[in-house]
């Protein structure tokens, strides 16, 4: 489904994600979009999530994790 819009909703998606995570401190809900945004394409979402997964913020701290997505957005980029 995700995989098959353009990257101008990806965007959209993304910046929902964000808005997300800022207004509604609600982390499970943004990192799923950001998922989704990231495997259809979008390497601003590979990379959040990268760093979200490097840091541990929010989330479980997990290198694989981290690397998976780097790797991704780098695919993207």
């Amino acid at each position: 489904m995700m995989n098959t819009l353009p990257q101008h909703d990806l965007e959209h998606v993304y910046a929902d994600a964000v808005n997300t995570i800022q207004s509604q401190m609600n982390f499970a809900d943004a990192v799923t979009q950001l998922e989704s945004a990231a495997r259809a394409g979008h390497g601003k979402a590979a990379l959040f999530l990268a760093e979200l997964y490097y840091q541990g913020f929010r989330v479980e701290r997990d290198s694989l994790k981290a690397q998976y997505w780097q790797n991704l957005a780098t695919l993207q980029a």
